[in-house]
């Protein structure tokens, strides 16, 4: 008999595999070598053909500022392993199923919830920030975000601004504009987030940039590529 814990793993890495298949195609099909995509999008070489090999989890922010780089719909990144009947009106994701992913790059598991109807504009994820020292790094992707505390003390950087969040507060923001979060204190906190992407197949150089300075070097990229 397969144990539950064993049956989330393998459904985790069923996940990933799947998740790297779709980068790999997405960026074949745009004619971008391993190089030119982690260049993009402030990653190395070596962490994108993880990425794309299944070997490797990653935080939601990259792997949304690679699909806006991409030109690819969220939906399709995040889409169940299974084939999914988006004409019905509702989905139900049980407890079970909801496996979490602990990003490599990230002090934070996430989990993706309930989604797969129509044409799907929503992600919705619960986060798990862990106590630890914040990283310096800011990530920015197409669209905007909700985040509600369920849990502890919640820090959100956004541009130059720190706005400090407790249980029960929310935050909407532009997800264009670098951000990140952390918990406050010596407890982990728990989050509730939805994204959203009006324009999915828009694509700007801005998008690519953030406070840690990696703009200089995308536009670089991005100018050295239309030549």
């Amino acid at each position: 008999m397969v144990s539950a814990e064993a049956g989330r793993s393998a459904r985790e890495a069923a996940r990933l595999a799947a998740i790297g298949a779709v980068i790999r195609r997405a960026r074949s099909a745009r004619g971008l070598t391993l190089d030119e995509l982690a260049g993009m999008v402030g990653l190395s070489v070596t962490f994108i053909s993880r990425i794309e090999r299944g070997l490797i989890a990653c935080s939601i922010g990259n792997l949304l500022e690679i699909a806006g780089v991409l030109q690819l719909p969220p939906a399709e990144l995040f889409a169940d392993i299974e084939g999914e009947d988006r004409t019905r009106a509702y989905r139900v994701v049980r407890s079970i199923d909801a496996v979490p992913s602990k990003g490599a790059d990230a002090d934070y598991a996430w989990r993706k919830l309930a989604s797969g109807v129509g044409e799907q504009r929503l992600e919705t994820f619960l986060l798990e920030l862990s106590a630890k020292p914040r990283k310096p790094t800011l990530v920015a992707h197409p669209g905007e975000e909700m985040c509600f505390v369920l849990e502890g003390s919640v820090e959100f950087q956004v541009g130059d601004e720190t706005i400090a969040l407790e249980r029960g507060d929310s935050i909407h923001l532009r997800s264009d504009v670098p951000h990140m979060a952390w918990a406050r204190g010596s407890r982990s906190a728990r989050l509730l987030m939805v994204t959203s992407i009006e324009n999915q197949s828009a694509i700007a150089v801005e998008w690519w940039s953030n406070i840690a300075g990696r703009k200089s070097e995308r536009e670089s990229t991005a100018k050295g590529r239309a030549k």
